[in-house]
């Protein structure tokens, strides 16, 4: 039988042996019922305990010696060498080769490693990772963010920002031609004019247009950052949504014209969040959710 990590193979292998020890079959009998070599049934033998109910579980496939291991003096001159000079490997490994000792740099990394003598660098927790995501019971109390980007013929780029309220499905879009935190920033300020009703939190995914200089800037203005997941696109569904419904219905699923960009996203906003009737808030459209709430 070929090596395996299955936890229950260490049952089978008990259950062999008791059918050779008690049951009053041959080895050969039951190393073809098992589908292994008789050889095989006589090594498990060996290592069976006295005990019916004693598993016999999976040796480590790792090999016991190996011709270019390392000595033991070898790996306690670099740990020791570690522990009183306190330099990194690469040091390490010009010391030992001034001393005429042969030994690789990718060695002395692992050794380091393997008895935990290395320092990790603490990653610093951006302010905005320890924000929960609320429970969405009025609107600005949660807006999604984010943006489309547009690749010309000429492999330039153009984009248009995304902000779309939870709590009503209120929307909002605009077109820019180049993406930045200032820029983000800029984007949020007037969604939140354009919105009617305060914001409380912006939530984004982990694009550089919403790095920390972002955060730092909303919060100037009393309005908190969230970044989702890393590879988490459903934390931002009903942004998603709403990108796709913006590329569907308002462009045609085409590349759109960059001088008319402006003008036609304008129009489909207000079509968007007074006219057309939205199955979320059972056919009324987020501007009649905003006014029931805000009246």
């Amino acid at each position: 039988m070929v090596y395996i990590s299955n936890a229950w193979v260490a049952k089978v292998r008990r259950q062999a042996v008791n059918e050779v020890l008690f049951g009053k079959v041959t080895p050969a009998q039951v190393a073809r019922k098992y589908g292994v070599h008789r050889a095989t049934i006589g090594k498990w033998l060996k290592r069976a305990h006295e005990g019916k109910r004693m598993y016999i579980d999976t040796r480590s496939s790792r090999p016991h010696t190996h011709p270019q291991q390392l000595s033991p003096d070898m790996v306690n001159r670099v740990i020791q060498l570690r522990k009183r000079m306190h330099r990194c490997a690469p040091v390490l490994h010009a010391i030992l080769q001034k001393e005429g000792v042969t030994i690789s740099l990718s060695s002395i990394e692992r050794i380091l490693r393997k008895y935990k003598l290395t320092r990790k660098k603490k990653k610093l927790q951006s302010p905005h990772t320890q924000i929960e995501r609320p429970l969405v019971t009025f609107p600005g109390d949660l807006v999604e963010l984010d943006t489309i980007h547009f690749v010309k013929s000429d492999y330039s780029r153009f984009f248009i920002y995304a902000a779309i309220d939870l709590y009503s499905r209120m929307g909002y879009a605009e077109f820019q031609p180049r993406l930045s935190a200032s820029h983000s920033f800029y984007v949020v300020k007037r969604t939140h004019t354009y919105f009617h009703f305060p914001i409380k939190l912006i939530q984004t995914d982990n694009g550089a247009e919403f790095s920390e200089q972002l955060y730092w800037n909303l919060k100037t203005v009393g309005i908190q950052l969230r970044h989702t997941r890393v590879g988490r696109p459903n934390d931002n569904a009903h942004i998603e949504r709403f990108i796709r419904t913006i590329q569907e219905e308002c462009f045609g699923s085409k590349l759109p014209k960059e001088h008319h960009m402006k003008e036609t996203l304008q129009e489909y906003i207000t079509y968007y969040n007074s006219s057309r009737p939205h199955l979320a808030l059972n056919c009324q459209t987020p501007s009649d959710i905003v006014a029931k709430v805000l009246k």
